[in-house]
């Protein structure tokens, strides 16, 4: 009874013995049942790309890359024009000039002539006017008649040639100022033509010759100055004739008015 209970025990204790070591002799992870020796393989995941960090949104700037002038949309104050152009307008401008020269020698004359026949009326009006007189002091009243009607005829005349006279000489300084228009005009179109020489200098040097070209640039803005101004006179003369213009179209109408009344017209 004895032997048979330690045989039981020897038996058990080699069973535990076998089931342990057969479990010690497992690798990990290959039964997923068994609770006892299984650790699990933990796979870490690679890290993931970290993204950019975000940028605020800034416009663009409007001078990026432009200089200021391009930026506020500078323009060439004096249009650019052809130095063929301008030497057509400027030989115009001589043209003008000379006319404006015959003009006044002809005008002068005419107001000469005009002024002398004015005299010849006044002295005829004092003419009749002492004739009048006699009339009247010989009780001359026939005579005297005739010589008052006469009297008005030759003051309506007097008159006309008076008005004539007087648009002479708005016609002479309408002509002085056609004159010095041309004059002005001469002047603004021959710093024009300077401008436009230096421009086409400066073409020809930009990008290739810095130095020539800020002193191109110092020249060209002296001559635009210069340019300005002499418009500027020249739309003053402008002005001046236009007025003279009105001034000889009133006179013209007194005129026409007067010659209606010496030619017995109403």
């Amino acid at each position: 009874m004895t032997l048979c209970r330690g045989s039981l025990q020897i038996a058990a204790l080699l069973s535990t013995i076998v089931v342990t070591s057969s479990l010690g002799a497992q690798e990990p992870g290959q039964n997923p049942d068994s609770a006892v020796g299984y650790a699990p393989t933990v796979t870490t995941p690679p890290p993931a790309a970290q993204a950019p960090a975000a940028v605020p949104y800034a416009p663009p700037s409007p001078t990026a890359g432009r200089t200021v002038a391009e930026a506020l949309g500078f323009i060439d104050v004096i249009p650019v024009r052809g130095a063929e152009r301008i030497r057509s307008e400027l030989e115009s401008a001589k043209a003008a000039e000379r006319e404006a020269d015959a003009r006044i020698s002809e005008i002068g004359s005419q107001r000469s002539q005009t002024k002398a026949m004015v005299e010849v009326r006044k002295q005829e009006v004092s003419t009749v006017e002492a004739r009048i007189k006699l009339a009247d002091k010989q009780k001359q009243e026939g005579d005297k008649t005739a010589l008052e009607a006469e009297k008005k005829v030759v003051e309506r005349q007097k008159q006309f040639l008076e008005r004539r006279e007087a648009l002479h000489g708005a016609e002479l300084d309408q002509a002085k100022a056609a004159k010095q228009l041309g004059r002005s005009e001469q002047k603004a179109l021959e710093v024009e033509l300077q401008l436009a020489g230096r421009r086409e200098d400066r073409a020809n040097v930009v990008g290739v010759d810095a130095t020539a070209t800020l002193r191109h640039d110092e020249v060209i803005r002296e001559l635009e100055r210069k340019t300005l101004e002499a418009q500027r006179q020249r739309a003053e003369a402008a002005k001046d004739v236009a007025s003279r213009d009105q001034d000889i179209a009133k006179r013209r109408l007194d005129l026409y008015q007067a010659q209606r009344a010496a030619s017995g017209s109403r």
